[in-house]
């Protein structure tokens, strides 16, 4: 038998090894989402330290900050029936988009319903890769990497189509200005393109990012 493309070892927290340069992102997410649907991982905010992320009723759905990848932006779009200027003036939080950032409406997630994910399948890597483990430094490097790219992908997406207002500096939240640093941190990295061209994750190497 051959070597798995993606090994996930827990000796040291949750570590990815790639075992073969033509991995894709959606490899890595294959070889995540059992981590997701684990009950015996130690999960530090999950009901009793333990249950699998899709049932967890601490939910981090409630308060995040997710800006999507453009894979799962366009698919979320496709999943509502709207166009891409009625899906961001529908799901997107109305005082960011003033200011030029994309948050999806929070506090709940818009797409949090009765405590449930309605879009599981669909979700943003920034949700899919969020684990609240322990997790090795390259590790969380590396899913932050991918994550961030693609969300930067998005905002130039979505500047391009011309749906974004400018960038202004009032009223921004110390959280608006982490992000926006961000997204000017990654808005040039080469690896956008790989966002830019794919129509799926399995489109997209691991490789330019590790």
């Amino acid at each position: 038998m051959g070597v798995n493309k993606i090994e996930i070892n827990y000796d040291n927290g949750i570590e990815v090894r790639v075992n073969d340069n033509r991995a894709t992102l959606q490899d890595l997410l294959d070889a995540w989402q059992p981590l997701c649907d684990n009950e015996r991982l130690y999960k530090l905010y999950a009901q009793n330290q333990h249950r699998e992320c899709r049932g967890c009723t601490v939910n981090c759905c409630n308060t995040a900050y997710v800006i999507p990848d453009l894979i799962a932006f366009k698919k979320m779009a496709r999943f509502t029936g709207l166009d891409y200027p009625e899906f961001i003036a529908r799901y997107f939080q109305r005082d960011k988009l003033e200011v030029g950032l994309l948050r999806m409406q929070p506090d709940p997630c818009i797409f949090l319903q009765d405590k449930i994910c309605t879009i599981y399948p669909l979700r943003s890597l920034i949700c899919r890769f969020y684990l609240c483990c322990q997790i090795s430094g390259d590790t969380e490097q590396l899913v932050y990497s991918l994550s961030w790219t693609g969300a930067t992908a998005t905002q130039l997406f979505v500047e391009e189509l011309g749906l974004l207002a400018g960038s202004s500096e009032q009223g921004l939240s110390s959280f608006d200005m982490m992000f926006r640093k961000l997204i000017e941190d990654y808005r040039y990295n080469p690896n956008i393109k790989f966002f830019m061209q794919a129509g799926e994750y399995s489109d997209i190497p691991l490789a330019p990012f590790i």
